[in-house]
């Protein structure tokens, strides 16, 4: 005879990530991540701030990760200055590493390609032919050329 299961109740995410299983160091690890990134930015000038991502410290080195070489020079004259102020604000950093982390850039966006509807083209038409001779009347005429049948397009 089979025992009836337990009815299974709804946990939240927090009570699942705090759970003393691997999740909960998980948690932990993020979040004091988290805290050293927002130090090391407070630390560090506006701009260069923002550059700068924090991979997590092993046996007190603490790796950052920046876009360029001329980042990771301007930041590791910083160094000095930055293990200080870690140590005062709790963290037990004795080094720092900087690597160039060289991301694919992003592809680029197809350019946008306006229509316009046909009652639409004949009231700029209609628009263009009632203006005087102007430099709006003379953009009228291009954008109206342009989006007629057979009109020059760009390329």
């Amino acid at each position: 005879m089979k025992r009836p299961k337990a009815p299974r109740v709804a946990r939240s995410l927090d009570a699942l990530l705090s759970a003393s299983d691997g999740a909960g160091s998980l948690l932990a690890a993020a979040e004091q991540l988290g805290r050293l990134e927002r130090d090391v930015h407070a630390l560090l000038p506006a701009p260069l701030a923002v550059s700068v991502r924090v991979a997590p410290p092993r046996d007190g080195a603490l790796v950052f990760l920046v876009a360029n070489n001329a980042l990771a020079a301007r930041l590791r004259q910083q160094t000095p200055s930055l293990i200080d102020g870690l140590a005062a604000r709790g963290w037990l950093i004795r080094t720092i590493r900087i690597r160039v982390s060289i991301t694919a850039p992003e592809p680029p966006k197809p350019p946008k390609e306006a229509r316009l509807s046909r009652q639409g083209l004949v009231s700029l038409r209609d628009l263009r032919d009632t203006l005087e001779p102007s430099p709006l009347r003379d953009a009228l005429a291009r954008l109206v050329a342009r989006h007629s049948y057979g009109g020059t397009r760009k390329p």
